[in-house]
């Protein structure tokens, strides 16, 4: 699933317009994103959010600044989780570039990436990890239950068996 749009380095993603707009449309603006045309319902001025719309989700576009460049970011995700995201990624790149002065924004981007894949990975394999857990444990209580379930059925039996058992003592007793 791709959650990001076009990120263009110092402007605005531009805004596609349909190419032929039906009377029905109104001669209202569109924006394109992933296959689908969404109507615009904000406006595109500078610093200002954009807001596209579609049936399911809305589009803002977030402007953030990263390595001291700007950046705007077409997106679902909420301004605050971009925002968040974009300091996350200023701050490890800066503190890569504080502690080696002949590395390269370019070069501390590519290592921030090789590090978030790492953790991205192993998060993946540990969540799979955790999923076969999870099956296991739910194959073991369904077996649990099947043998419980039995183990209730024969205690009715024998509970039944020992109803009898007592009726017949109490009737060679009298």
């Amino acid at each position: 699933m791709r959650r990001f749009g076009r990120v263009i380095r110092g402007q605005t993603p531009p805004i596609m317009k349909k190419p032929q707009q039906n009377a029905s449309a109104g001669g209202q603006n569109y924006v394109r994103e992933s296959r689908k045309w969404l109507k615009l319902t904000g406006n595109d001025q500078p610093g200002g959010a954009c807001a596209a719309q579609s049936e399911d989700n809305m589009v803002n576009k977030v402007r953030v600044t990263i390595a001291g460049a700007p950046y705007a970011i077409a997106t679902t995700d909420t301004e605050n989780y971009i925002t968040a995201l974009a300091k996350k990624l200023d701050d490890d790149i800066t503190k890569l570039l504080d502690g080696n002065a002949n590395l390269s924004v370019t070069k501390a981007a590519v290592f921030c990436a090789m590090d978030y894949l790492d953790e991205y990975r192993k998060s993946a394999g540990s969540a799979e990890n955790m999923r076969s857990q999870i099956q296991d444990y739910i194959a073991d209580a369904a077996k649990a239950k099947l043998t419980s379930d039995k183990v209730k059925a024969e205690n009715e039996v024998l509970k039944r068996e020992n109803a009898a058992l007592r009726e017949q003592l109490a009737k060679l007793q009298k």
